[in-house]
């Protein structure tokens, strides 16, 4: 079968011959009819990624959209190597029916951004209606829909921090923090946008020394307990600012405050996950959210694999009509 294969980590992929998957238990074959080019997907193909395998050559991807064998049109998720969903068929790991009216490029390209912002707000936060929230890294795709799904849950306030301003503004949040920022004024700014009931859950895309100086807020100066409810739910998606943080101790004995994780590693089980995915594909198909996409021919794959990435457009690949 056609396919994109990654013989060298590091490389960019080329089309080629692959051998068709076989399904294990609880696998469904698919014929792929779009996949998407993610962050993920480039990380892995780098060699940077945990995931990245040691056993070449494979075929990249981890989810698209595609037929099963009885026809229907799914969102699948594609998780053993070597057969990714970058080929004419994959292996289902499992899959969500996808909606009519809704384009095969949009389903393939929206699940992974907007998990990155549903997961961290619903099954690592679990936000409650009314909750301040503040999206740290508001301006990229994955913070816009965080945005979206804040709504979408009823948050109380919506702060949106970010580095391009004019982005900020559009973006409807009670809101927005410069990030540009530094210092005494950064830290002044988040007090500020919080609002008189202080954060309860933050979603950051960023980490690094805006992370600190938010925390540093964060610091009670007095010997009162400050605890009750769930407390403020810092929940990490992303390190685009910096891999660590310097993390004062006072921090976490002065206030109620978890720094939780979001990632694959501890993503909920299968039966909620295709719950989510198939809300977020409802949200979708009513155009409540949506992503930009560019779609490409399977040929092109080595000229667009990076065109998009430092872009929010989101690039598919289209393998079937």
């Amino acid at each position: 079968m056609k396919a994109v294969i990654v013989n060298t980590l590091g490389q960019l992929p080329q089309l080629g011959i692959f051998t068709p998957p076989q399904a294990a238990d609880g696998e469904t074959i698919v014929e792929v009819m779009v996949a998407g080019i993610k962050q993920l997907d480039r990380a892995i193909v780098a060699g940077t990624h945990y995931s990245s395998p040691k056993n070449l050559p494979f075929v990249p991807g981890t989810d698209g959209v595609g037929l099963t064998p009885d026809g229907q049109r799914v969102y699948f998720a594609s998780f053993r190597q070597p057969h990714g969903a970058l080929a004419e068929r994959s292996v289902a790991s499992w899959a969500v029916p996808v909606p009519d009216a809704l384009d095969d490029a949009t389903a393939a390209a929206l699940i992974n951004p907007a998990l990155a912002a549903w997961l961290p707000l619903y099954w690592r936060a679990n936000i409650q209606p009314g909750e301040t929230v503040l999206i740290m890294g508001a301006t990229g795709t994955s913070g816009k829909l965080a945005i979206a799904a804040a709504r979408q849950a009823g948050a109380g306030r919506i702060i949106a921090a970010g580095r391009r301003q004019n982005v900020l503004d559009t973006l409807g949040a009670d809101a927005t923090v410069d990030l540009g920022l530094a210092g005494e004024a950064l830290k002044q700014a988040f007090t500020a946008a919080a609002g008189p009931q202080g954060y309860d859950v933050v979603v950051d895309y960023i980490w690094g020394p805006a992370t600190e100086a938010l925390l540093a807020t964060f610091n009670h100066h007095d010997l009162s307990s400050h605890a009750g409810g769930q407390g403020i739910r810092l929940v990490n998606v992303g390190a685009m600012a910096g891999p660590n943080i310097a993390l004062p101790a006072a921090v976490l004995r002065s206030t109620q405050l978890q720094i939780l994780g979001s990632g694959t590693g501890n993503f909920p089980p299968i039966p909620q996950l295709k719950k989510i995915v198939a809300d977020i594909l409802a949200l979708a198909e009513e155009g409540t959210i949506s992503v930009e996409t560019q779609e490409h021919a399977l040929a092109e794959i080595a000229e667009v694999w990076d065109i998009n990435k430092k872009s929010d457009i989101r690039s598919v690949i289209r393998i079937r009509n």
